[in-house]
């Protein structure tokens, strides 16, 4: 495995400089944007046009790769995304905020399309999936560690944390420059398929709605929920940090369960215990301070831990009984409608907000995991599941922060096509 990790060294080191200053970015954003005056419905804005752009770079990449090549996109997204955020403190005004945010959704899902198809590339059918997971894991350990550089506000103002993100960002521009790696092929158009992924798993496609429902809300709103509630930068560090710890310690333990029994009833129970723990925050905030926070971040890890997992688990659903053919197709047709419904959730959780306080984060997510509860619990009774494990996909790790050419680094699309070659 080391001498499978040599080659891809300089990428993965370039992705965690990425990754980096991309998570003190997604703390320090909605933070920046409530202190120069914007409501929480326009933080929440700003949000959706970050995913709004997400969805539009998974879209138009594949153009820019076929034209300059990888090395050269990268370099050209990676200071784009660094001169857009030093334009941030420049124009502290929400129109303009709205663009800044939709251009960074292009250009790091941009960015995750080039790493993960130089992984793919590089990746062979024995290391395939172990590569799939070390970036899964690098992904969510750089944007805790991202996440913890907001500490440093308590010691800076904000255009000095701003600047970090950019120089970090910049920083991993060199690594992919300089490696004597050999680029890989372009990777395809994104394809939506709507109809294939309903079709295969009615469950799988509203789990992916629902799953974007909440954690779009999450990204956006949850630092404002933690200052409103009184958390000073190192406990909003933690708060954040633990959430994402709890989808990275969940997600492979809940997989895994998913594969040996239904999915659904993983589903269901997961949802389930999101909108407990979503409850427990709105009543949270009344004694959070006698235990110095420790409650808050004991349930960010379980919230972290059953809301950030279910789009994966939804992930592996909708890819029982289906071929390699169609793998890519649906995973990319999942992460759209996963990056369309996140666009839409964070206003959805504003206006709740705006009725209730900051509590009404939770009262949505809340809202959002029992409907779909029911939902599961309803279908179950009127569709039989795979019942043997070889009817069934092998769960694979993913979060949802990658991009469409992740799926493809999957064994199970390699298994296939050499099958296919050798025919």
């Amino acid at each position: 495995m080391l001498r499978a990790l040599i080659p891809i060294s300089s990428l993965l080191m370039s992705n965690a400089f990425l990754l980096l200053g991309h998570g003190l970015l997604l703390t320090l954003l909605p933070i920046a944007a409530s202190e120069a005056g914007f409501s929480d419905t326009q933080v929440a804005l700003t949000g959706s046009a970050y995913f709004l752009g997400f969805v539009s770079g998974c879209l138009a990449t594949p153009y820019m790769l076929k034209r300059v090549g990888h090395i050269r996109s990268f370099a050209v997204l990676a200071t784009s995304y660094s001169v857009v955020i030093l334009i941030f403190p420049l124009l502290p005004e929400f129109y303009s905020w709205m663009l800044l945010r939709f251009v960074i959704g292009i250009v790091i899902s941009g960015l995750y399309m080039i790493i993960e198809s130089w992984l793919n590339g590089n990746a062979t059918p024995q290391n395939r999936g172990s590569i799939l997971s070390i970036y899964t894991t690098l992904n969510l350990i750089m944007v805790m560690c991202g996440q913890q550089l907001f500490n440093l506000g308590a010691a800076v103002e904000d255009v000095m944390l701003f600047s970090l993100a950019a120089i970090l960002i910049s920083i991993a521009i060199i690594p992919v420059s300089l490696t004597r790696s050999a680029a890989p092929a372009v990777v395809h158009q994104v394809k939506l398929n709507m109809v294939k992924v309903w079709q295969h798993s009615h469950i799988a496609l509203i789990g992916a709605i629902v799953a974007g429902l909440v954690t779009g809300a999450f990204w956006s709103l949850a630092p404002i929920y933690a200052t409103d509630n009184g958390f000073d930068s190192s406990q909003l560090g933690l708060f954040l940090s633990s959430t994402v710890l709890g989808g990275a310690c969940f997600q492979l333990p809940l997989g895994k369960l998913s594969d040996k029994f239904d999915r659904r009833t993983v589903l269901m129970y997961a949802a389930l215990m999101g909108a407990a723990v979503s409850l427990s925050f709105v009543y949270l905030p009344h004694f959070v301070s006698v235990f110095a926070g420790w409650p808050a971040f004991i349930s960010a890890f379980f919230w972290g831990g059953s809301c950030m997992t279910l789009y994966a688990i939804c992930l592996a659903h909708a890819n029982d009984n289906a071929t390699s053919d169609d793998f890519v197709e649906i995973s990319s047709a999942m992460l759209i409608t996963l990056g369309i419904s996140s666009a839409i959730g964070a206003p959805l959780a504003s206006l709740t907000m705006g009725l209730m306080g900051a509590d009404g984060l939770y009262a949505f997510t809340s809202g959002s995991l029992i409907i779909f509860f029911i939902i599961v619990l309803f279908r179950r009774r009127s569709h039989i599941p795979p019942s043997t494990l070889e009817e069934k996909e092998e769960f694979r790790t993913v979060t949802d922060m990658a991009g469409p050419a992740a799926y493809e680094m999957d064994p199970r699309t390699e298994v296939d096509a050499i099958e296919e070659n050798e025919k």
